[in-house]
Order: C-alpha cells, then sequence, then structure tokens
C-alpha cells in the first residue's frame, strides 16, 4: 500500500511539475504588464504546490522504507544491515520531507536529500 501511494502521489507530482508548471511559466513569460504580474502569483502558486506534493513523496516513500526495512529487521531471512540500512534511509527521507514542507526546496532539505537517497542506494 506505501508504495502505490508513493507511486499516486509520485504521478500526481509530475503531472503538476512537468505539465501544469511549465504552462504557467510559458504564460508568465509571454505576458506583459499587469498580466505577468498576475501569471507570476499564479505560477508561483502551483511552484508551492509541487513543493507540497514533492515533500509528502517523500515523506510516503521514506514511512515505505522504513516499514521494510523494519520487516527485514524482524526477519532472520535477512542479514540486519540491510534492514537497518533501509530504516535509517526510510527515516532519514521522511526528514527531508517535513524539512521540504517546512522550507521548500531548500538547500537543507536538498542536502537531507541526497544524503538519505544516496544511504538507500548503497546499502539497499
Amino acid at each position: 500500500m506505501g508504495v502505490t501511494a508513493s507511486i499516486a502521489v509520485a504521478a500526481a507530482l509530475q503531472a503538476v511539475d512537468g505539465i501544469a508548471l511549465k504552462t504557467m511559466v510559458d504564460r508568465w513569460a509571454a505576458a506583459i504588464g499587469q498580466e505577468q504580474r498576475i501569471a507570476f502569483e499564479a505560477a508561483l502558486a502551483v511552484r508551492q504546490i509541487e513543493i507540497g506534493l514533492a515533500s509528502l513523496v517523500s515523506i510516503l516513500f521514506g514511512l515505505t522504507w522504513s516499514l521494510y526495512g523494519m520487516a527485514v529487521l524482524r526477519s532472520s531471512r535477512y542479514p540486519g544491515w540491510l534492514g537497518a540500512g533501509g530504516l535509517a534511509g526510510g527515516l532519514g527521507t521522511v526528514i527531508g520531507g517535513i524539512v521540504q514542507a517546512t522550507t521548500g526546496f531548500s538547500a537543507p532539505a536538498m542536502t537531507i536529500s541526497m544524503a538519505t537517497s544516496s544511504l538507500l542506494l548503497r546499502r539497499n
């Protein structure tokens, strides 16, 4: 369920980022005068929706990784370090999503996201 929810929100994020935001930026670039200011504010609103969806994707994927990590830790079939890596990376991804929700696409949010993504890619 976690993977399904994460992928669904990621798909919505791509629709906002890849389609809606591009359209808004194109309208802003083509506008003149007062219309340009209004188009900018509209594009900024779409950008804020993108940030919200991106943070939710991080939180959902992080919770999913954390659950997988805990399941692996409880299992005798897999090495404990594998579960610990999944749990640590998942919790870090959740933290990155929370930071992103409060600060946007900031340097701290990106640093946390990149570090935890690197942890998940190397360990799991």
